[in-house]
């Protein structure tokens, strides 16, 4: 029984994590990529707090060491700031079917991150993850879909740099997790990321602010409740997955998510479906999936 309510819960958050990028696409439709990022975090900040007020107490407002808290922010900032303002711009770029199985890929470039700088062991299976991963990405990178050559390019190039910043994010998030609590990490991360998401907006896009009045209060929530599904919610349904199945099987699961993005892009986007696009897809998680075994 146990086995499968991890299995649950390790789809649940694969489909969380492919519908929050089906309402991103939707937001960077009416605000700036900075905009959107400033907007989800009141979704990410607010469910955050919640979930650590009620699993660890009011103890976690009290603020970690000044050393560990800048490390929280520096890594975080570039992990779901820079990282995920260069994914919604390859998510414009390329679309949602294209966009998301690309940046799905990062789990290979963390693994190779992780055995440089915190020296876990490379197995076997990376070198077929890597040529399936490769083979998914040509693939993908001839589906139609994209404006341009130019478009195409430029939407990979974005696609590489939300990897590496993902990558980052990960492996500095695992060395974190073994010295302070999930719970009050998870809340100052989102301070953390809150506060460089607006400053970025500020500073890059100061004259929108007067024109986000002119969303619609269903705009503000639905690009809210993509934060919070994105953010904290998706990683929580993992998180509590692994208390059940082991982290292969649960990696394995989560997989899924290219295929329920290019779903939900096709159904709410009208996003085409190809063939050859599905197939790239497939090769991509095919590559991940190997990765995890």
């Amino acid at each position: 029984m146990g086995t499968l309510v991890g299995m649950g819960l390790a789809l649940s958050a694969a489909a969380v994590w492919a519908m929050a990028p089906v309402l991103y696409r939707r937001g960077i439709e009416k605000v700036s990529y900075t905009g959107l990022g400033a907007l989800r975090c009141l979704g990410y900040i607010v469910s955050a707090a919640l979930y650590a007020l009620l699993t660890g107490g009011t103890s976690v407002l009290t603020p970690p060491s000044l050393s560990l808290l800048g490390v929280i922010w520096s890594s975080s900032i570039a992990w779901l700031v820079v990282g995920d303002l260069c994914y919604f711009g390859a998510l414009h770029k390329l679309g949602v079917s294209i966009g998301v199985p690309v940046t799905s890929s990062f789990p290979i470039v963390a693994l190779v991150m992780s055995h440089v700088f915190i020296g876990e062991p490379l197995g076997p299976s990376i070198v077929l993850s890597v040529l399936l991963t490769l083979g998914g990405l040509f693939l993908l990178n001839k589906a139609q879909g994209t404006d341009s050559p130019r478009e195409l390019r430029m939407g990979l190039l974005l696609a590489l740099a939300t990897m590496v910043c993902w990558s980052v994010g990960v492996v500095t998030n695992k060395v974190l997790i073994g010295r302070m609590d999930v719970a009050k990490l998870e809340l100052w991360r989102s301070i953390g990321v809150t506060l460089g998401s607006v400053a970025v907006f500020l500073l890059k896009n100061p004259r929108e602010v007067l024109d986000l009045r002119e969303l619609s209060y269903r705009d503000v929530l639905e690009m809210a409740v993509a934060g919070a599904m994105g953010l904290t919610i998706g990683n929580l349904l993992f998180s509590y997955s692994l208390r059940h199945i082991s982290v292969a099987l649960a990696t394995c699961l989560a997989c899924a998510r290219p295929f329920l993005a290019a779903l939900f892009a096709t159904v709410v986007l009208r996003e085409p479906l190809t063939l050859r696009k599905t197939l790239g897809i497939a090769l991509v998680v095919g590559g991940v999936t190997v990765m995890s075994l």
